[in-house]
């Protein structure tokens, strides 16, 4: 599993102003969903969007995004900075809740699985898209993926998910003394290549997903 440093996940407040530009950059709102006009994300009735971080648009109830909101604010003292894992060591009786890729906050064990179940639904959550959407109208089960504002090439929901997480990873897998300069990418990552001029560093399976979802683009546009 991966470990990311948690100071920017104490609070869920600090969590949206550090997150705000990025968001903004992608086009992306930090309000949860409450009806069409928030665009592709829209949860069906009676779900809320869960925001571990801001772009974390899996759809949970009302109860659950309490929850997190809750976890979030106690992700400091449930951490052992003396532990084998370093400042992502939970204490006794708490786990990585991991209900994103890199998702260290420590959680109890019930709520991990609550997690993995939500992760689970998220695709049967989303409202149906509508042509009000324009031409761009995703099938229902699909969204865009929004590597870039303009990116319209429509993915799964976790997809995209994966797409907003990778942005915001960006800088950190760069290595500014590699042989393509700035867009280097440090060992282990690939250049994404979403669509043309796409130098955001990824795994080799999130290229090949890329490409796959960019052949498969015209068949999940709604006639």
């Amino acid at each position: 599993m991966n470990k990311i440093s948690l100071k920017d996940l104490v609070t869920p407040t600090r969590v949206a102003l550090i997150a705000s530009p990025l968001l903004m950059l992608l086009g992306l709102s930090t309000s949860h969903a409450a009806g069409p006009a928030f665009g592709p994300d829209t949860c069906v009735q009676g779900y809320v969007w869960r925001e571990a971080i801001p772009s974390d648009h899996v759809c949970v109830t009302p109860a659950v995004r309490q929850q997190t909101a809750y976890d979030n604010s106690q992700a400091a003292s449930r951490r052992d900075p003396n532990g084998v894992y370093g400042s992502n060591t939970c204490i006794q009786g708490y786990v990585w809740r991991e209900a994103f890729q890199g998702d260290a906050v420590c959680v109890t064990p019930d709520v991990r699985q609550q997690a993995r179940n939500d992760n689970a639904q998220a695709a049967a959550r989303i409202a149906p898209s509508t042509p009000a959407f324009g031409p761009d109208t995703c099938k229902q089960g699909y969204v865009w993926r929004e590597a870039i504002p303009s990116d319209h090439v429509c993915v799964t929901p976790t997809v995209r998910r994966q797409t907003a997480y990778d942005n915001s990873q960006a800088a950190s897998r760069r290595d500014p003394n590699g042989a393509y300069g700035s867009n280097t990418c440090v060992q282990g990552y690939v250049w994404r290549e979403a669509f043309q001029g796409d130098a955001v560093c990824v795994t080799p399976a999130v290229r090949q997903q890329a490409r796959r979802d960019n052949a498969l683009a015209a068949s999940r546009v709604a006639q």
